[in-house]
């Protein structure tokens, strides 16, 4: 399963949940928690998938990973140069 399909899924399972009508609270409560259990499943499967590591995702500045140290910098395209 693609990173694509994997969000596809997220996306599809959340619209089943919001058209799923519930006789009672305890039904309820199983079916949010069952829902959130396969929600969680699939962010983390998606998370592999894109193979980006969350803590070099955000932010800048000094990071170790892997036993390697590294700096994270913001980087602006070039400006074009006019005329």
């Amino acid at each position: 399963m693609s990173a694509h399909a994997t969000l596809t899924a997220i996306e599809q399972e959340a619209r089943a949940f919001c058209r799923r009508r519930f006789r009672d609270q305890a039904e309820y409560l199983e079916a949010k928690d069952a829902h959130c259990e396969r929600i969680l499943t699939l962010v983390s499967k998606g998370r592999r998938q894109v193979g980006i590591p969350e803590m070099l995702s955000f932010g800048t500045g000094r990071r170790t990973f892997a036993g390697r140290s590294f700096s994270v910098e913001l980087r602006m395209p070039r400006a074009r140069k006019t005329g």
